[in-house]
């Protein structure tokens, strides 16, 4: 298959096609033909030199989302069969033709996105997910605070709380930033350089 790989540490021109071995897949992952990848600050992390993959993980392919179809499932793999159109979290090897994944990664892509739009989901929404929902346990009528409102994390935490019926406060460095994040469904931007978060926060939450 075709990757694009990182041949030494330092700027984009150090990415070059290549190829690789077309990965294996085990009992409980899914084989995914890689429509689209997403890129996100740890890729360009590791293309510089400074973010060790995972133990596991291809060492010289980043990526740490696609989107794509189903080409194979492992032997005990339930949710999913040949032909399905999927976005998933990956390890890393996203920037390649074909990702091993494990199906729990996975989810359908929606119908009204593309698959470059689907790549884009898995590493803020799912993250988001998996902390503010699963391991935190937002419940109806209380309220987020997130830091960093404007970031990729931030504007996924805002949009999926603020759909959920929730209010959230943000925080962000300018106040172009804190407006931006209001537009997206955010009660208040906080300028943590020159306001006090705690203070907005539990007085405006009254």
């Amino acid at each position: 298959m075709k990757a694009v790989v990182i041949t030494h540490p330092g700027g984009p021109e150090v990415l070059q096609i290549a190829d690789r071995p077309k990965p294996s897949f085990g009992p409980d992952e899914v084989l995914i033909k890689v429509a689209a990848a997403g890129v996100n600050r740890p890729d360009v992390f590791q293309r510089k030199g400074n973010y060790p993959p995972p133990a596991g993980a291809p060492q010289d392919i980043p990526g740490l989302e696609i989107a794509g179809i189903i080409e194979e499932v492992g032997a005990n793999v339930t949710r999913w069969k040949s032909g399905d159109k999927v976005c998933a979290l990956v390890m890393g090897g996203g920037y390649a033709e074909y990702c091993n994944v494990p199906e729990g990664q996975c989810l359908p892509v929606p119908n009204n996105l593309s698959f470059a739009e689907a790549a884009s989901l898995p590493e803020t929404f799912f993250t988001i997910w998996s902390n503010v929902f699963d391991r935190g346990a937002l419940k109806p009528g209380e309220t987020l605070l997130v830091h960093g409102g404007s970031s990729g994390i931030g504007v996924a935490a805002i949009l999926m709380a603020n759909a959920l019926g929730h209010k959230v406060f943000v925080t962000a460095g300018s106040n172009e930033k804190c407006r931006f994040c209001e537009e997206l469904g955010a009660a208040k931007g906080i300028n943590y350089k020159n306001e006090n978060f705690v203070v907005i926060v539990i007085i405006g939450d009254l």
